[in-house]
């Protein structure tokens, strides 16, 4: 899965400390309170247009302030929606 932080029309790599984090890590400031590097959590979660993604309004740990949104592109075949149905089918897929 590939992780990232969209502030504008900017696009910046981002990076999970540990396995099971509650943030992500970005090698740049925060643009509203300028601490270095940001951290980032997610709130509101939902799909992407694109149905490639999941989003999530990101928020940084420092000001508690909106910063841009993280995106997760995990690999798919069909499509974040149609992973999430088959998930809540219970339905294996070997």
């Amino acid at each position: 899965m590939k992780l990232f932080l969209i502030i504008g029309a900017k696009r910046v790599k981002l990076r999970a400390p540990y396995p099971e984090a509650d943030h992500a890590i970005a090698e740049l400031s925060c643009p509203v309170c300028g601490v270095a590097p940001l951290k980032v959590g997610g709130t509101g979660k939902r799909f992407s247009d694109d149905d490639r993604a999941i989003e999530a309004t990101a928020i940084c740990y420092a000001c508690d302030r909106l910063v841009g949104v993280i995106r997760a592109e995990p690999n798919t075949l069909f499509g974040v929606r149609e992973d999430a149905r088959v998930a809540r089918m219970g339905v294996r897929i070997y």
